[in-house]
């Protein structure tokens, strides 16, 4: 649980410092990260109608979250270099955190309990809040492009 809250610090520390937004390479972790929730949804044992429909409302939450985090976003224009910067808000990183966490704690109660596919469904929560927020950030920078 220690290496978990180490790398919870490092994120958190990456994602309050400015970056510049490269719309080429914003997709790459997503793509990763639906890559790994396939891989690990295919290699589920039980898969049922129920599974399915947790994994939807999940997705349906992680979107949600992913819009509001991508809105709370402070994105501008460098007016010496003209690239397009962007920096997590405090609430975003604790909202990331919390979504973090939560997978963590429901994968720690899943092994006592026997809630795989809670647990999987979980998943689905960072999966759609990274994707809507990256969205969401590509929109922005955008219209402050003027494209």
């Amino acid at each position: 649980m220690i290496d978990y809250l180490i790398i919870i610090i490092i994120i958190s520390l990456l994602m309050l410092r400015e970056k510049q937004i490269r719309p080429s390479r914003m997709w790459i972790t997503p793509v990763l990260l639906i890559l790994l929730t396939v891989s690990n949804i295919l290699h589920s044992v039980n898969l049922t109608l129920l599974s399915f429909i947790m994994y939807f409302i999940c997705l349906t939450i992680g979107l949600g979250l992913g819009v509001w985090r991508g809105k709370l976003e402070k994105i501008r224009v460098n007016s010496g270099t003209g690239m397009v910067t962007s920096q997590s808000s405090i609430v975003g990183i604790i909202l990331f955190m919390g979504i973090i966490l939560l997978r963590l704690i429901g994968g720690y109660w899943g092994k006592e309990y026997g809630v795989i596919a809670l647990t999987n469904a979980l998943i689905f929560i960072p999966l759609g809040s990274i994707c809507a927020r990256r969205y969401i950030i590509y929109l922005r920078y955008k219209q402050l492009k003027g494209e």
